[in-house]
Parts: C-alpha cells; sequence; structure tokens
C-alpha cells in the first residue's frame, strides 16, 4: 500500500511541471470600454437609433451612415471595428455575449453603472451595499491587481492602470500606490519628447467633461509604459464610448469604437513584435456596464434601466483554443474576470479572495 502511494505522488509530483510547461501566458492585459453595449459590438451601426438623432429622419446623408452602414449586422460590426472582427476575432480569440447565439454575458451587481461594475470586475466580487457611487473614493476591498503585483514580485510601475476617466485613481487599488496609476487629466512622466509633448498637450485639448480625457491621450501613455517598463500586468481603461452616449452623439460614439478598433491593432502588432510579449500575452476586454435597448434610453443605464445588465467579454491569447462568437454556453459574469487573469498566469484569486467569482472554466478546457 505504502509503495502504491509513494508510486502515485511521484507520478503527480512529475506531472505537475509539464502542466505548468503548457501555460504561454506570461503576461496580461486587461482592456474596458465603458458603457459600450453589445448592440454595436455585435451588430454595429444601429440606424433606428441613428435616425431618431436626425431631425429629419434622414440619416442616408449624414456622414456615419455613409461610413458605417452595410446590409448585415456582420458587416456593420466589421466596418466599425475591422480589425476586432477581421483578424482578433477570427484568428487569436473569442468573444461571449451574443445573445442572439445563446451566449450571455451579465452584471452581478445591481447599480449597473461605472464604479460598481469596475470593482466587480477588478475584485471578483459585486459589494451592492458599499460600492453604490462614482464618488472619488478609496475602494476599500483588494483588487486583482494589487494581488499579481504581490505574487508576481514586481515593482510598482510593472502592474500599471491607464485610465481615461480620473475616478480609477481610487477604484484600481485598495491601498494608495499600491500599483502605478494615471487617470483623468494627469500629467504622465516620461523621456521621450514626443510622450511629454502629449501629456503637456492632453490639459489644451479639454474635453466636454471635466474628469475624463480623450482616449487617445490615455492609449498613447499606456503603449509608452509598456515599451519603457515591459510590465507584466496592464489595464488600459478607455472612457469616450460613454459620455459620448450620455451626451447623446451616436455618431461620436461609433467613431469612439472606430478609434478603439485601431488602438487595439497598434497594440496588437506591438506585442507580437516585443519578445516578452509575442505568443506570451492574454489579453481580456469586457465593458462595465450596458445600456438601454431603445432610441428612448440607449442613452442611460443604471438599476432600472433594462438591457444595462447585459455586457460581453473578449479573450485574445495562446492559452484557450476559442476563436469567433461562443454560441450556447453558459452564463458568463463579470465577476470572473479577476479570477481568470490569475488562472491565465497560473495563479488562484480564491487564495485572497475565497468568495469571488470563479475562473471561466470554458476558457481553459483542454489545457
Amino acid at each position: 500500500m505504502k509503495s502504491s502511494l509513494a508510486g502515485l505522488l511521484a507520478a503527480v509530483v512529475t506531472a505537475a511541471p509539464a502542466i505548468a510547461d503548457e501555460r504561454a501566458t506570461e503576461n496580461v492585459i486587461l482592456v474596458t470600454l465603458d458603457g459600450a453595449r453589445t448592440q454595436e459590438l455585435f451588430g454595429g451601426y444601429d440606424i433606428e437609433i441613428a435616425r431618431s438623432r436626425v431631425k429629419d429622419g434622414k440619416v442616408e446623408a449624414t456622414p456615419s451612415y455613409r461610413r458605417y452602414w452595410a446590409a448585415t449586422p456582420s458587416k456593420r460590426r466589421e466596418k466599425l471595428m475591422p480589425f476586432f472582427w477581421g483578424r482578433l476575432m477570427t484568428r487569436h480569440g473569442s468573444i461571449a455575449g451574443n445573445r442572439a447565439l445563446g451566449s450571455t454575458v451579465l452584471l452581478r451587481n445591481g447599480h449597473r453603472f461605472s464604479y460598481p461594475g469596475y470593482s466587480e470586475i477588478l475584485t471578483g466580487q459585486a459589494h451592492d451595499d458599499v460600492i453604490n457611487s462614482n464618488d472619488s473614493r478609496r475602494n476599500p476591498y483588494p483588487t486583482v491587481l494589487e494581488f499579481l503585483r504581490e505574487k508576481l514580485e514586481v515593482g510598482q510601475n510593472r502592474v500599471a492602470c491607464f485610465a481615461s476617466w480620473e475616478v480609477f485613481n481610487w477604484i484600481v487599488s485598495s491601498r494608495e500606490d499600491a500599483i502605478f496609476a494615471n487617470a483623468g487629466f494627469e500629467a504622465y512622466e516620461h523621456p521621450d519628447a514626443e510622450i511629454a509633448q502629449l501629456s503637456r498637450l492632453q490639459f489644451l485639448t479639454p474635453t466636454p467633461w471635466d474628469t475624463v480625457r480623450h482616449d487617445v491621450y490615455t492609449f498613447r501613455f499606456a503603449l509608452a509604459h509598456l515599451e519603457q517598463w515591459k510590465p507584466p500586468v496592464l489595464y488600459l481603461a478607455l472612457g469616450e464610448t460613454d459620455d459620448w452616449s450620455h451626451d447623446g452623439r451616436y455618431d461620436r460614439t461609433l467613431d469612439a469604437l472606430e478609434r478603439t478598433d485601431r488602438f487595439l491593432r497598434r497594440l496588437w502588432e506591438y506585442l507580437q513584435a516585443e519578445p516578452q510579449y509575442g505568443g506570451k500575452t492574454t489579453i481580456v476586454i469586457t465593458t462595465d456596464h450596458g445600456r438601454g435597448n431603445t432610441p428612448g434610453d440607449w442613452t442611460d443605464h443604471g438599476a432600472k434601466v433594462e438591457g444595462a445588465q447585459y455586457i460581453w467579454m473578449a479573450f485574445i491569447g495562446p492559452d484557450t483554443a476559442m476563436r469567433g462568437e461562443w454560441s450556447n454556453t453558459p452564463t458568463v459574469y463579470a465577476d470572473q474576470v479577476a479570477a481568470t487573469l490569475c488562472r491565465f498566469l497560473g495563479l488562484d484569486w480564491s487564495e485572497r479572495n475565497s468568495e469571488a467569482g470563479k475562473p471561466i472554466d470554458l476558457l481553459f478546457e483542454g489545457k
């Protein structure tokens, strides 16, 4: 009996490194598009909403119609986000959340607005009684970003968040300076002259919103940080998709999605050309909440807005074989993101929070 047990233990010990060796991911990048609806992600240009924004209802004469309209949902979404749909989702990743195909992604929190949504993503739990506003106050719950810095034993600059909305300075960690964060209209110090100039220019190109800068600055600072510091963990939080929607500017909401597609292309091309990242990086892309379904409520979200509970989630990387759209799969929740990021790095989020959402098992089947 002892010899059989010893043999079994030896087999387990011998097998463990082989399992670990199968994991290619050494870096993770989280990207969020604030309030980006499932309707545009999966169907592109919504002509009913566009028509409601034109006084005479004749959308055919508008630049957005000429730029984004096509006869089918798949062609419209490819016009809107050609790199995402034409390359990422066909060759390198998959996306959940198209309810027409039997795939649903939901929020657990009942508030359905930004701070609760981001906290759910980063902590793996909905704390509706505590996280109940968008106020600039410190997140009292440890986030996965803090956990990853601790487990990977890296310096502050090597777990970083770049965000367009300034409240991320409080959302992303339970302790000040636990990770590197640059959010809102905040200077970014960098030795490159172009980046230094961009840091100054952000203050000379104000947005209509006091706490949200243009996404192009957020993206460019994040890319510069990747180039300089080579962080194994990066969080890029873009914001214009939500703010233009609140303003009722459907045309600019679409343009923000199209720009994001170009950001993703540039990020992907950089990662593939860089030895630390190429073939070794998993990207998770999602949103903090959905929005209303109709021309009358698409600008809004919140507890009383039907549709705001539905989100989407995309996964790109070397450790999942899934490609394209998920179909007839179990429901996925926002509170599973934190544990899933950890799982890709061979770590266990339940070590820090046993009550948090679990990794999305379907991503790891066959691995």
